[in-house]
């Protein structure tokens, strides 16, 4: 069985000042906050993980992983959804507990391939080629209507509800909470935020990466928080950049994040909200999605 790491915030944090990328974990209640008006750290005193068994990994791989478009037909949508799926070196469809998967979603006007476009492919393969990860899936849907409003819209369900069963039974996914990620890029970063802290027995994991205004704002999302169960709290990690015209929603949601003392990574980097800000990021993304799982001895 593949299980990832989770961090366990204590109640002690100290403040560091870093320019120009911020990283914050979620300063719990009882600690003292940190500025929010300018560059800061908030880093745990101390960390432990979970225990870990995992499953070995094949050695003497030097094939690369593979990348393919595949289809999907979904009922809740009403149409056939393209999926680009990436299956790491030496991919055993027999593998014993299978394989951990991210879930990563695309930009308004972008599509199913804006992950891949952006090398995500590659850095996986580097990642895993070289020890430093686990092998792990990528299945990255087409929300091909991404023009639509988010109120009544089925495509968080058809995630849920169709396209994992469909990746889990077709490329040998682990089919546990721990071996499950989801991540997403602007109106993906959203729809990653609302799928994952709505699903936690799902997803153990979330990543959103320059989160636009979207409805309902902070005061939806301080709903979510307040309902998830303690021990099914996920790791995320969230990120813009300083000259994004959407930062203002990242930064109002991290501020719910941090008065709910709701565990999470925050980065500011430099940069703006366009495709020369995500690749310039997109090694951090995928290696941050990698790390979610310990390499096996």
């Amino acid at each position: 069985m593949i299980n990832r790491r989770v961090f366990k915030p204590k109640l002690q944090f100290f403040c560091l000042f870093i320019f120009p990328t911020v990283i914050v974990s979620a300063c719990v209640p009882t600690a003292p906050s940190c500025p929010t008006q300018q560059p800061t750290t908030c880093i745990p005193a101390s960390q432990t993980a979970d225990p870990f068994t995992p499953t070995p990994t094949q050695t003497h791989c030097s094939l690369p992983g593979t990348v393919q478009r595949l289809q999907m037909d979904s009922t809740l949508l009403n149409l056939t959804m393209d999926v680009s799926v990436y299956l790491p070196p030496c991919f055993d469809a027999d593998r014993e507990g299978g394989y951990p998967a991210v879930y990563l979603l695309h930009g308004q006007t972008f599509d199913d391939r804006m992950w891949i476009n952006l090398g995500a492919a590659e850095l996986a393969d580097e990642l895993v080629l070289s020890g430093e990860a686990e092998p792990f899936v990528m299945i990255m849907p087409n929300e091909q209507f991404y023009y639509r409003p988010v109120r009544g819209n089925a495509f968080p369900d058809a995630i849920v509800s169709e396209l994992i069963p469909w990746a889990e039974e077709k490329f040998n996914l682990c089919t546990e909470r721990q071996c499950r990620a989801i991540g997403g890029i602007s109106r993906g970063g959203a729809w990653a935020m609302r799928i994952g802290l709505t699903n936690p027995t799902i997803f153990s994991a979330i990543g959103i990466h320059s989160l636009p205004t979207f409805l309902g704002g902070s005061t939806q999302v301080a709903e979510w928080v307040k309902a998830l169960p303690k021990d099914l709290q996920p790791q995320l990690t969230m990120d813009a950049g300083n000259l994004d015209p959407e930062i203002k929603s990242t930064i109002q949601v991290e501020a719910v994040f941090n008065q709910l003392g709701f565990p999470h990574e925050w980065k500011l980097n430099n940069g703006r909200h366009d495709e020369d800000y995500w690749r310039a990021q997109i090694s951090d993304y995928i290696a941050w999605y990698a790390g979610l799982w310990d390499i096996a001895p």
